[in-house]
């Protein structure tokens, strides 16, 4: 009878090992390929500039719809390459917005928010003054983020898509494309 205790103790703590091995692998994985599909997301988008302010004045002014000093309104050329590279990369659908489904053969069961995308370019109140500034965002928790140059700054979250229950872990991971100065 001690064998048989001893045996299904040793079975049921494999078992419970084994559980918990899984849903770290599948936190440490949809980690990983957020922060991986991010950083491209975030480059894809920096590599949308305007033209005619690049050739024209030497700025770097990232094509994210605003409109500019001079009254000239920019396409959202870095807004779609960003959204485009992020369902690419991820295997994702979008209604519109920033909120984002799995389609059926994803890593990820539940939705990803974007809740936080900005452009710092030349065209940026922030960079009026020149780069080398500390930038900061309390909503955000981004603290002390030394910005060089024009820089696409942006934040993703999800809950992480555990094969057993458990309490649901949240993932949250920001990607920084800078053009150094």
């Amino acid at each position: 009878m001690k064998i048989t205790l001893r045996t299904a103790l040793l079975v049921l703590l494999y078992a419970l090992i084994v559980l918990l091995q899984y849903n770290l692998d599948a936190d440490k994985t949809a980690t990983r390929q957020l922060k991986n599909a991010l950083e491209l997301a975030v480059h894809d988008a920096a590599l949308a500039v305007d033209p005619i302010s690049l050739a024209e004045e030497g700025k770097i002014v990232f094509l994210d719809g605003e409109q500019l000093p001079n009254g000239r309104r920019l396409d959202d050329t870095a807004i779609e390459n960003f959204k485009k590279s992020l369902e690419m990369n991820l295997n994702l659908t979008s209604a519109g917005g920033y909120v984002y489904s799995p389609k059926e053969n994803s890593f990820f069961k539940n939705d990803i928010y974007v809740p936080y995308l900005e452009f710092i370019d030349d065209s940026h109140p922030l960079a009026q003054n020149g780069y080398g500034f500390t930038y900061s965002n309390e909503e955000f928790q981004i603290d002390n983020l030394k910005i060089n140059g024009p820089s696409v700054v942006a934040i993703i979250i999800t809950e992480s898509p555990r094969w057993f229950q458990g309490e649901p872990i949240y993932i949250r991971q920001a990607a920084v494309y800078e053009y150094k100065r």
